[in-house]
């Protein structure tokens, strides 16, 4: 049983470490039916440092009616890194998380168009990585937020070259800059409660090889977009400022079969309610081939 999700009848619970290569090895959490539902399973990505807690009012009653794999990528505290490993920043790169995505897919049999995948922000950029050119074989994605690019004001931008044990200290700047400019923490005060859990339980280290990588590496999405041959739904709210809704929207456009999938607040992007747009995803995909 998952301490965050608790138990769920007729579901079995297990975790995997998953060797992605010589030196890492990355945690999926798996809930699988005991028996078979009809329903396709999912490959879940979460974003940047986000945690499980975060998303377990979503997975719980997905899981209930499907097999759900939620892989942590290498960020996150839980993945196993030899302490011996030089790390890079090109080592938490986006196309590095899209290769350790097609790697447990393929671990777990399920690189395949009978797969559905779902991610949230720099998740689901990841998998959209991961799709270009079919590498990553799906019957489509559900995707909350996705980054086009990824940038840092000016004003906070030093952080990026400070050595990993300042980070504790200016946390507390990041989050002042997302409570003030990025996150309206009055309308939604559980987006904030979630950044404030998740920035307090980073790897310090990890975290800053990301941040490189993707900031100062200059990562965008759009190069081989066209690539990505099937159904993505791009779900998105008019509140959410950490994410360009005219990137959002361009994304839609640019993917061959993207579909924009608004909704109402940023709460309802991680509550069981999203399940529903997510199911009928599914149903349009069904209907459509």
């Amino acid at each position: 049983m998952n301490s965050v999700i608790g138990k769920i009848k007729g579901v079995t619970y297990s975790e995997e470490m998953i060797p992605v290569d010589e030196a890492v090895r990355l945690k999926v959490m798996v809930f699988k039916q005991t028996s078979g539902r009809g329903k396709a399973p999912i490959v879940f990505v979460a974003g940047w440092v986000s945690t499980i807690a975060g998303w377990a009012a979503l997975i719980k009653p997905m899981a209930s009616e499907r097999d759900v794999y939620y892989v942590e990528t290498r960020e996150k505290r839980s993945a196993l890194i030899d302490g011996n490993a030089r790390l890079r920043d090109d080592d938490f790169s986006i196309s590095q998380n899209a290769r350790d995505i097609i790697t447990i897919c393929d671990h777990f049999n399920i690189n395949s168009s009978h797969t559905l995948v779902c991610g949230s922000s720099l998740g689901a950029t990841s998998l959209l990585e991961a799709m270009k050119g079919g590498k990553l074989k799906c019957g489509g994605a559900f995707l909350v937020g996705p980054n086009s690019e990824f940038t840092a004001p000016r004003s906070l931008s030093w952080i990026l070259y400070l050595p990993p044990f300042f980070y504790h200290p200016v946390k507390y700047i990041v989050l002042w800059y997302l409570r003030t400019f990025r996150v309206d923490a009055r309308k939604e005060p559980e987006q904030m409660k979630r950044y404030e859990e998740t920035l307090r339980m980073v790897n310090p280290k990890r975290l800053k090889h990301t941040a490189r990588s993707v900031i100062l590496g200059r990562y965008q999405v759009w190069n081989n977009l066209e690539t990505v041959r099937v159904p993505v739904y791009i779900a998105y709210a008019a509140s959410d400022k950490l994410h360009s809704l005219d990137n959002i929207r361009r994304m839609a456009e640019r993917l061959p079969f993207g579909k924009l999938n608004p909704c109402p607040t940023n709460l309802y992007m991680h509550s069981k309610q999203l399940l529903a747009d997510i199911n009928t995803f599914e149903q349009d995909i069904q209907e459509e081939s």
